[in-house]
């Protein structure tokens, strides 16, 4: 226990979404989003979607998933703009086996498990939304973990579909056209990070792109595009400074500001970094007074 008393420390701060999780906030955006996976299912409405919170064994930055409820489908989006992590299937599997426990025990109890009766169960899917410009297959599977030679094991198959398809007309390829087009301003010599936002917002606008939004939240999403690269900059920052100087305070200053934006509370950096409660918190302390 920390001396003022608690488990562990959260600090005082106001966590924004990101662009993604601010597109997909609302029933209205999840519902384009689903029949953009589903177009088959055409008398789906606003009514059958049900947000659901993502919990942390699943996520490495929780502002940057999504998830829905639909009818007898449970539907989970990660963003990944890099690169797709490799155990994202390991993840959803430790997700997915939480998220039917608490189903379980909304709808009846765990006793239940043990009953004659069949538990039913609403059917996971799984997506990663890509927007690096690297190639990727269609799927990663939960086998690619297991030894050689359990590729087609048949025991246990989870897969997470890789979504890459920038389709300017629906809302999720939109999204993935404008992070691309972004990210290319982003590096390209002679613009900045607020005027390359400001021309990949213009040229959304001029094109289409997600119009309804971008009229009505482009400063939003200018901000928040902003502040998310800021934070990858100065993780890669103090990263190369750590390295560089062969520093290990700068790393591990550099490791508390990324798993601090991650939003890790004091005690879940502390394990990870092998530092006291104490010490995190004052290079905490002292990034935000800088």
């Amino acid at each position: 226990m920390d001396k003022t008393g608690t488990d562990s420390i959260i600090p005082n701060r106001k966590y924004k979404d990101s662009f993604f999780t601010a597109l997909f906030g609302t029933k209205e955006n999840l519902l384009e989003l689903y029949k953009v996976l589903h177009p088959e299912d055409t008398d789906v409405t606003v009514n059958d979607i049900e947000k659901t919170v993502l919990e942390n064994v699943l996520l490495v930055r929780r502002y940057n998933d999504a998830a829905m409820k639909v009818r007898n489908r449970l539907l989970v989006l990660s963003e990944h703009q890099s690169t797709p992590n490799p155990n994202m299937p390991l993840r959803l599997l430790l997700y997915i086996a939480e998220e039917y426990e608490k189903i379980i025990k909304k709808n009846s109890n765990m006793q239940a498990l043990y009953s004659k009766k069949q538990l039913k169960l609403p059917a996971p899917e799984f997506y990663v939304v890509y927007t690096g410009s690297g190639r990727y297959s269609n799927y990663m599977d939960l086998t690619d973990s297991f030894p050689e030679g359990y590729k087609n094991s048949p025991f246990l198959q989870l897969s997470v579909k890789v979504i890459t398809d920038e389709d300017r007309n629906n809302i999720l390829g939109g999204y993935i056209a404008f992070v691309k087009k972004a990210e290319k301003l982003r590096y390209t010599p002679g613009y900045t990070l607020s005027s390359a936002l400001k021309e990949t917002v213009q040229w959304c606008q001029e094109e289409g792109i997600l119009a309804r939004f971008m009229e009505e939240r482009s400063e939003e999403v200018m901000s928040l595009m902003l502040e998310e690269w800021n934070i990858e900059d100065a993780i890669k920052y103090n990263r190369e400074e750590g390295r560089q100087e062969g520093r290990q305070e700068g790393r591990q200053e550099g490791m508390v500001y990324a798993y601090y934006e991650m939003d890790l509370n004091t005690k879940e950096i502390a394990e990870k970094l092998k530092l006291t409660e104490e010490e995190v918190l004052d290079i905490i302390n002292k990034k935000d007074t800088i």
